[in-house]
């Protein structure tokens, strides 16, 4: 009979094997979450469990400190849920034109509407990653005004939303208010307008969404680097989000696989175009596709801890 037990403190590190160390680190788990203890052979070392979660639909194991868990509850016979409507995509129409050239945040919160841009990437997997590089070279985001940082400001949020979009997938630049989302949960007709039912997100906001309407919107959650390696080389569009957990900069990075190469590595290297400039460690977001990449180096550590890896499905 299996043992399921329930998270303690309201975060706990997962981890890939019993090391107290951060490169271990594979995800959080959080207060309440049930697990499932694995039985291996050899045993965990003394203090630790070998445990089985779900991550947003995504199974994952991995070892946590046994203080950390308590026995779980025989859990409670609920009645079903209800059936809730699809939560629409929320986005903002430009009354104006919107140019990768244009450097005011007015125009930062509306997708682009330049002629003649990159399409969506076709079916065969060979088409699908060079039109994503295709992509990324067209936005271009050491030269375009629209993601450069300034003023205490970045905007790896605007260009990760630039990247999705043109590539098929869905990633918002605005997402329904919480009045907006009872409505449209009761199945009332909502129009998105600035600030009244739509608010913008940014890199922190972006990690929170990702985590409640991600797998609802097209993604899948990955906990392992090299199927998100793997899958950007077929053409897929992955994306990472970390979220910071003190009130400081940003940082972000676009970044394309290496074609055939190993999953990234957390360290300085040829790695791609920089999004935002700011120094320090802080929220993250990586558009991953296939190629090389015409770059600079990335000199930034990952949030390992709480990072997030989505395969989009469209």
């Amino acid at each position: 009979m299996s043992k399921l037990f329930e998270v303690l403190p309201l975060e706990a590190n997962l981890r890939s094997q019993p090391l107290l160390v951060p490169k271990t680190v594979i995800t959080r788990l959080r207060q309440g979450q049930r697990v499932e203890e694995v039985s291996i052979i050899p045993s965990p070392p003394a203090g630790w469990r070998r445990v089985r979660a779900e991550l947003q639909g995504t199974p994952v194991e991995g070892y946590i400190k046994a203080f950390l868990l308590k026995k779980a509850d025989p859990a409670p016979v609920l009645p079903p849920a209800p059936v809730l409507p699809n939560i629409p995509e929320a986005s903002l129409r430009s009354p104006n034109p919107v140019r990768r050239n244009q450097s005011g945040d007015g125009s930062r919160v509306y997708g682009l509407t330049e002629p003649n841009q990159p399409g969506c990437p076709g079916p065969a997997p060979t088409d699908r990653a060079l039109q994503l590089g295709a992509i990324l070279g067209y936005l271009h985001v050491s030269r375009s005004a629209r993601y450069a940082a300034g003023k205490g400001k970045t905007y790896c949020n605007i260009y990760a939303h630039d990247y999705a979009d043109l590539a098929g997938a869905y990633l918002p630049r605005v997402w329904w208010t919480r009045k907006a989302l009872v409505a449209l949960a009761a199945g009332q007709a909502v129009n998105p307008a600035y600030g009244t039912t739509v608010q913008e997100l940014n890199a922190n906001s972006l990690y929170n969404w990702l985590e409640e309407f991600g797998p609802d919107s097209g993604g899948r959650r990955s906990v392992d680097l090299t199927e998100v390696q793997n899958a950007a080389n077929t053409g897929q569009v992955c994306l990472i989000s970390g979220q910071r957990k003190e009130p400081k900069r940003t940082r972000a990075y676009l970044r394309r696989g290496a074609r055939n190469g190993p999953a990234p590595r957390y360290k300085k290297g040829r790695a791609g175009d920089v999004a935002a400039n700011e120094p320090g460690r802080g929220n993250q977001l990586r558009v991953w596709g296939s190629g090389e990449v015409d770059g600079s180096a990335v000199c930034s550590v990952w949030v390992l801890d709480s990072r997030l890896n989505y395969l989009t499905t469209r």
